[in-house]
């Protein structure tokens, strides 16, 4: 999806024109909807070279991204040859900045556009990058996820290599519950905040998070589900995803639009609250269940 974004970018900044900006818009949508299907994957490769926050600065609660964007777009050295985006500030690097140059309607001017082709170049050599560490040569970072074990350095155990993966499912529905909704709901309906919501100039922000539940989803089955065959547990978690799906699938508004609208936000809330019990349920009934620690959550540091 990088991929494409990249060279629909530099198509469109060879002749940009508004009907060329729709479809960069919609393989933009696709490419930052495939990073919120791997994000919940927390360790490894994506910490590499700071990738995790150069792929998307959010949450963004002091306006960082706007501030380096505008500073770039005034640097001189957007005209030089040898002009690198990944030298400059994460912030500008990846998804977050991109959509604000997509999506905030001003037409692009010749800065602008060099902007963008490089932000999408960026995140096309990264994503090579990353599928690249993970499976590429001796030290392939696939080679310690699928062989734990003694002289393991990364996983010396199976329960070691499970901890990782329970830890990046717990922490995945965290980051929906107390972020990713409960930035824009606010505490209450007169303080709810829809520019607050992940993607919300891209219209992404409720299929970003489908697309998390998606992957959380996934990760829960073939990781432990099979290790809860027969029990209640398993029922009760499988009934919790199922619940959490209903009740964002019956969200008819836009996230940043939703938080204000007494009926939608309603759902969120109940969303909100179905996504805690889901959380408790991995925290301490899956992890109790096979034996195991949620370790640090790197959530705790923002």
């Amino acid at each position: 999806h990088t991929g494409e974004l990249d060279g629909v970018a530099s198509g469109y900044c060879g002749a940009p024109s508004s009907a060329a900006m729709q479809p960069l818009r919609q393989v933009f949508r696709d490419a930052f909807l495939a990073w919120q299907g791997a994000q919940h994957l927390r360790f490894g490769p994506v910490q590499f070279l700071s990738r995790e926050h150069r792929f998307a600065l959010w949450p963004d609660k002091r306006g960082t991204v706007s501030k380096h964007l505008r500073r770039l777009l005034e640097d001189p050295a957007l005209q030089a040859a040898d002009f690198d985006i990944s030298q400059k500030s994460v912030a500008v690097q990846g998804f977050s900045a991109l959509e604000q140059l997509l999506f905030d309607d001003v037409p692009p001017d010749a800065n602008t556009c060099r902007v963008i082709t490089a932000i999408a170049a960026n995140l096309h050599v990264m994503a090579d990058g990353l599928v690249n560490d993970w499976t590429a040569g001796d030290e392939a970072y696939l080679r310690y996820f699928t062989e734990p074990g003694p002289g393991n350095l990364i996983f010396d155990s199976d329960a070691a290599l499970a901890g990782q993966l329970l830890n990046s499912l717990h922490t995945e529905l965290e980051l929906i519950e107390t972020q990713k909704l409960a930035r824009p709901l606010g505490d209450d309906i007169s303080r709810a905040r829809g520019q607050r919501a992940e993607g919300w100039r891209s219209g992404s922000s409720l299929t970003a998070i489908a697309s998390n539940l998606a992957a959380c989803d996934a990760l829960y089955r073939h990781a432990f589900a099979t290790e809860l065959e027969g029990q209640p547990l398993q029922q009760k978690i499988n009934a919790a995803f199922a619940q959490v799906r209903s009740t964002l699938d019956a969200v008819q508004m836009p996230l940043a639009e939703a938080v204000s609208d007494p009926a939608q936000r309603a759902l969120l809330v109940r969303l909100q609250q179905e996504l805690s019990t889901l959380r408790q349920l991995v925290a301490a009934d899956l992890a109790g269940t096979l034996g195991l620690s949620l370790g640090f959550n790197s959530l705790d540091g923002d």
